[in-house]
């Protein structure tokens, strides 16, 4: 097969498992006509819960690629999947996403999806012997997503599970689920990129929350940390992180550090400017 061969002359230039997902992304955009192709890798995130992490994403239109990198639903898909650790068999937008969720794909012009499970099982850090010149497995699991406009043949569908699962086997096999060497430099770049997607949402209290006050101000649970305290009072679901910052003369970091408390405590949710709700905790989780 094309695809396969393409992958094992690639693999020389490959360090890491993303890496392989952000080869893989373009390759079945090309082959296979899918319009959006993404991987989520499953991450250890703030108070030890596990976050999808969008780690790789392709699109025939290149205009998709923001529009769903963010999106909670797709990222709530991706985690159902991981939980349930099978495929999700290629079915209609309208089966697996709200009324209002399957519009807007269908707006982009999505109207199937498909979805595989993927894991690897590696070493562990935390159990790892410190040995010198032994690389650390990591175990994987991620899901990979995709979104057709037409049903694709059968055996489309199984030739991408196949090249799924063969990736991920050559990835054990040659190195891949390694830490990658340059890991700071990498962790450095995610930052950043997180740090901008972030500066553009919007923070709105969460109805229940604002219900509580209006109804009992007494009942409403006090915020222990000032700073975060300090910035849930300019939250006024209009500003964005950006503004947050300048009218709070607060650093960005320091702001998401506050964010990601009043997301846990359920305080808030993030939504994009145009009204999208998005997976705050997701982008956090990378700072």
């Amino acid at each position: 097969m094309v695809v396969t061969a393409e992958l094992l002359r690639a693999l020389r230039d490959m360090h890491h498992i993303d890496d392989l997902f952000q080869w893989l992304t373009p390759t079945i955009v090309q082959y296979f006509s899918a319009p959006v192709v993404q991987f989520w890798v499953a991450t250890e995130g703030y108070q030890g819960q596990v976050l999808m992490k969008l780690v790789a994403q392709s699109a025939q239109d290149n205009s998709l690629r923001h529009r769903l990198t963010l999106d909670k639903p797709v990222a709530d898909l991706a985690e159902n999947i991981r939980n349930r650790q099978t495929e999700l068999a290629l079915c209609p937008v309208g089966n697996v996403f709200s009324s209002y969720q399957t519009t807007l794909l269908q707006r982009y012009g999505l109207y199937y999806c498909f979805g595989d499970y993927l894991n690897s099982k590696g070493r562990p850090a935390s159990s790892s012997p410190t040995v010198p010149g032994q690389a650390t497995l990591m175990p994987i699991e991620a899901v990979a997503l995709l979104f057709f406009s037409q049903p694709p043949h059968p055996e489309l569908q199984r030739s991408i599970s196949y090249i799924l699962k063969l990736a991920m086997q050559i990835a054990a096999t040659n190195g891949l689920l390694s830490l990658p060497n340059n890991a700071q430099g990498y962790k450095l770049q995610l930052q950043q990129a997180s740090l901008s997607a972030l500066s553009e949402l919007v923070p709105h209290r969460k109805q229940d929350a604002e219900l509580m006050t209006t109804n009992n101000p007494l009942a409403d649970p006090i915020i222990a940390d000032r700073l975060t305290r300090d910035l849930y009072r300019y939250i006024d679901g209009r500003k964005n992180v950006q503004e947050l910052c300048a009218v709070t003369h607060l650093g960005l970091k320091e702001v998401a550090v506050a964010l990601r408390t009043l997301l846990a405590e359920r305080r808030i949710e993030l939504f994009d400017s145009s009204g999208q709700l998005k997976n705050g905790l997701s982008l956090l989780n990378n700072l």
